[in-house]
């Protein structure tokens, strides 16, 4: 009994020390800016999303430059386009503290985005080289720069929490030479160029974070080797060393996943394999067609991720042993000599194939033309029994470019949860088992007016 209060220990007390980095603790703490630097850059981000950048701004003027960046990495981006009024959002904490917050925040940043905003926002007239266009109808808001070189043109007169103009001002204000070669770059820099130097920078910082490039992310759900690749199990130099608090809490409640990891003693190991658990959840937000930009889905998807590790431990247990039975304690020991030997990511993908049968299913349920038809039934046709929109909801989700488990809460018929157990898909085979032959069954259980549609055919 001492042993196993002794193993609990060490995965309790990460948790413990992860969840006391929760940005509501962090707004109360009295060295503030003491711990928000030894914040990573991911738990930044993080705990900036969840407060909510309003109330979060105390936090933001404490960022170190790594931080902010990463912030801008995961905010300002879409695919590989740079979104100016992104960035705005960012800034505008920095705003509020005065000309030179915002100056010093600004050059923080990397010199791709410094131009690439400035050029999305403005226009830039060298009063040496250019022909200046007359503004005729004089509703053009324009300012010449303090060192007279340059004139500025917003080219939207939609108001901004930042104003570009004033922004600028803030800069020469702050450092002339430095705000003079900027406007410079922003005139003769080509934009194309900058704007792939910018996303080639961001990539790798993305990289090292583990949100890959979407085809790499992809690999998550394609079928998992057969036997385990060698790998190190101490974990690596880099931003990401330890649980950020939102992952953290899901790792409270009971699984295969968390017991196993429960008798870790192993520090390195352990430190390795919550490493390896970041860099999976953040793969899977790529892989599942999003960015991290929506705090929610970041928690979904982090839910995801641990529930299909969980399954995927599982299965192997079963696949080693079929007699095997996982709910009665024993599992957790197996299941920490599986960690031990696959990583984190190739766990997930035997989560993953175990929903391959299903999928298969599914797949040929819905080449039966009753079945298809009532699942193509334009919504003012559909059945308004609770019960039918939970089976189009379970339908919905398995139908679902990656598998999930839906039509389970009659409160919410359109709430998905990933697969978490043998049991869960025991079950929804048996659902799907008994769901399809009626469906199949001609007039049984079918709204009159597929009914007679298919008497008509």
């Amino acid at each position: 009994m001492t042993n196993k209060i002794t193993e609990l220990t060490r995965f309790r007390a990460d948790l413990t020390r992860s969840l006391s980095r929760r940005g509501t603790r962090l707004l109360e703490a009295t060295d503030q800016a003491g711990e928000v630097a030894a914040l990573e850059p991911l738990e930044a981000y993080l705990i900036a999303r969840e407060l909510g950048l309003d109330q979060a701004r105390p936090l933001l003027l404490h960022l170190t430059k790594r931080q902010l960046r990463t912030c801008i990495d995961l905010s300002c981006w879409h695919h590989y386009d740079f979104e100016a009024t992104a960035l705005v959002e960012w800034l505008a904490a920095f705003a509020e503290e005065g000309a030179t917050a915002l100056a010093r925040a600004f050059f923080a940043l990397d010199i791709e985005v410094q131009i690439l905003f400035l050029a999305r926002t403005l226009a830039v007239y060298s009063f040496e080289d250019d022909q200046i266009p007359e503004d005729e109808e004089g509703g053009k808001t324009r300012a010449m720069t303090p060192d007279s070189l340059y004139l500025l043109e917003l080219k939207s007169e939609e108001t901004m929490q930042i104003n570009p103009l004033g922004l600028v001002g803030a800069l020469y204000q702050h450092d002339p030479d430095e705000a003079r070669h900027l406007i410079s770059a922003v005139r003769w820099e080509m934009q194309g160029q900058i704007e792939e130097e910018g996303l080639r920078f961001r990539g790798n910082r993305m990289y090292e974070l583990g949100f890959v490039a979407p085809e790499e992310a992809a690999v998550l759900f394609t079928c998992p080797r057969d036997q385990p690749p060698l790998r190190p199990l101490e974990p690596e130099e880099g931003p990401v060393t330890r649980l950020p608090a939102l992952y953290a809490q899901l790792l409270g409640e009971s699984n295969l996943l968390v017991r196993a990891l429960a008798l870790i003693t192993d520090q390195p190991s352990l430190r390795r394999l919550e490493q390896e658990l970041v860099w999976t959840i953040n793969t899977a937000i790529i892989a599942y067609g999003e960015s991290p930009k929506d705090i929610e889905y970041v928690a979904d998807i982090a839910l995801r991720v641990r529930d299909t590790i969980s399954l995927g431990l599982e299965s192997l247990i079963i696949k080693e042993d079929p007699r095997q039975q996982t709910d009665d304690g024993s599992d957790a020991g197996q299941a920490v000599g599986l960690i031990k030997k696959w990583s984190m990511r190739d766990l997930f993908r035997h989560g993953y194939g175990a929903t391959a049968t299903l999928r298969q299913e599914i797949a040929q349920a819905m080449r039966l033309p009753l079945v298809q038809a009532w699942y193509q039934l334009p919504e003012m046709e559909q059945s308004d029994e609770p019960g039918d929109r939970l089976d189009r909801a379970f339908i919905r989700a398995l139908l679902g470019r990656h598998p999930l488990l839906g039509g389970f809460d009659p409160a919410d018929a359109g709430k998905v949860r990933a697969f978490a157990s043998m049991a869960d898909i025991s079950t929804a085979r048996a659902r799907l088992q008994q769901l399809i032959p009626r469906l199949n069954s001609e007039g049984s259980g079918q709204p009159s007016s597929l009914r007679a549609r298919n008497n008509e055919t």
